[in-house]
């Protein structure tokens, strides 16, 4: 089974990167196949780069609303923000989702804007939600 990791990570010492590894253990242990979203982030830049883009992005959201960029309504360039970026990696990371039979939340899931819109995607494609700790 393909399975996509979800899960918070802004406010994460390293960015949880060591719950999401492990949970990448775990799982192709169990012999699925796994998305991990740090493999795709890194294709886009340093984790400084990508901190600071996604604050820059979730800097525009708090101010303008969530669907500010999601319903076309700004370009990232009419903002004046390197937005750029972040919107890239959450699209490409939402285009991972749907290639998936199932996304596996760790635990913490709830505080992640970023988790609930990946959440959101898979159940929009009817995936199985598996549950760090147990199914949901």
């Amino acid at each position: 089974m393909r399975v996509y990791l979800s899960g918070r990570m802004t406010g994460c010492p390293d960015l949880n990167r060591s719950a999401f590894d492990a949970a990448e253990r775990r799982l192709t242990a169990q012999g699925h196949f796994v998305i991990n979203p740090f493999r795709i982030s890194e294709q886009f830049g340093t984790a400084e780069e990508l901190k600071e883009s996604f604050r820059r992005y979730y800097d525009v959201l708090k101010v303008c609303g969530e669907d500010y960029f999601d319903n076309g309504l700004a370009a990232p360039a009419r903002v004046g923000l390197d937005t750029r970026v972040a919107r890239t990696v959450m699209d490409t990371e939402l285009a991972a989702v749907r290639s998936c039979d199932a996304i596996y939340l760790l635990r913490g899931w709830e505080s992640s804007r970023g988790a609930k819109k990946e959440l959101a995607e898979a159940l929009a494609h009817e995936l199985q939600v598996m549950q760090e700790g147990g199914s949901k």
